[in-house]
């Protein structure tokens, strides 16, 4: 994506952002020429927005696996980029109110859910339809970059946690993780971190299609590969910490030190599937949410030391 201002704007928009020790702030204000600029410099950043979305989704809707894997690639990076831009962010939220620059269905519709669609015929000489209704399957590497831009969708912008909701991305990501290898299974944890985060619709369908239950149970599978378990394992303590109880204003706290209702059905279904003796060790993840560390570091630390705990747990 080019974000690059023109040279003829890049003085006096620096100029702008060093503020009053540059430029007066008083003559910033009222300086025509600096809105000028500052409209232009938006209106032109949109452009690049709404380009480099079109051309991904364009490709991602090919009924050709490496042309959509091509168009979610560029979706991907571009994902990355608006990360270090608080207006590339603001201009993708913005974007997601036009219809046709909306990405997540486009997710759901050619790489995720994929359904049976009309596909031209190439076989004239056969003399058969025109158009043949065929299921169009995709390939690992498109299911793990649809689910990386997925991932970046829901976490630039809440709305899109809301269009995943309606595509009931809870459940389908699940089957993906079930059905998956170890990329899927890994991009799928991911994902559902970033759908849940600050949703209660969506959580409300984890709790519905038992998904706690599905994944936790993957996680006394001593087949499966050592670094999915670990993830997997990671996957609660901070679904456990941060992402439910982050919407327990939504459906009224728990008192006192319990843990408030959004957290009792996952922690019940945990005991369920781990056994009692994980009760304790769930009570700790829970409080440890509400701690506030001195550093990410720490934070880290014993948030991989529960984990770990799980893990034996399992085994």
């Amino acid at each position: 994506m080019i974000l690059r201002q023109p040279n003829w704007a890049q003085d006096l928009l620096a100029a702008q952002a060093a503020g009053p020790e540059v430029v007066g702030r008083q003559q910033q204000q009222q300086s025509p020429v600096m809105e000028l600029v500052v409209a232009l410099s938006d209106q032109r950043m949109y452009r690049e927005v709404a380009w480099s979305l079109r051309r991904g989704l364009r490709d991602a809707r090919s009924e050709f696996a490496f042309v959509r894997e091509r168009g979610l690639n560029a979706l991907a990076k571009f994902m990355s980029s608006a990360v270090n831009s608080e207006k590339v962010i603001e201009l993708f939220r913005d974007s997601q109110s036009c219809r046709e620059l909306q990405v997540v269905p486009v997710l759901f519709d050619y790489a995720l859910a994929p359904r049976k669609r009309l596909v031209k015929n190439l076989n004239i000489s056969a003399g058969a339809e025109a158009g043949l209704d065929v299921e169009i399957s995709s390939t690992t590497a498109e299911v793990v970059l649809a689910l990386r831009v997925l991932e970046g969708c829901c976490l630039l912008y809440s709305g899109c946690r809301t269009t995943a909701s309606q595509h009931a991305a809870v459940s389908e990501v699940i089957d993906l993780f079930l059905a998956g290898g170890s990329p899927v299974q890994s991009a799928c944890l991911d994902g559902l971190l970033a759908i849940m985060l600050e949703s209660p619709s969506n959580q409300k369908e984890f709790e519905r299609v038992h998904g706690l239950r599905k994944i936790a149970e993957m996680l006394r599978n001593s087949h499966l590969d050592p670094s999915i378990r670990l993830k997997i394992a990671e996957f609660i303590v901070i679904l456990m910490s941060q992402i439910l109880p982050s919407s327990n204003r939504g459906f009224g706290l728990g008192e006192g030190p319990k843990p408030a209702w959004m957290t009792k059905w996952a922690q019940q279904e945990l005991i369920e599937v781990l056994g009692k003796e994980c009760s304790a060790v769930v009570d700790d993840i829970i409080d440890a949410g509400r701690q506030t560390y001195l550093d990410k570091d720490g934070q880290q630390t014993a948030m991989l030391r529960y984990a770990q705990e799980l893990l034996q747990l399992a085994s």
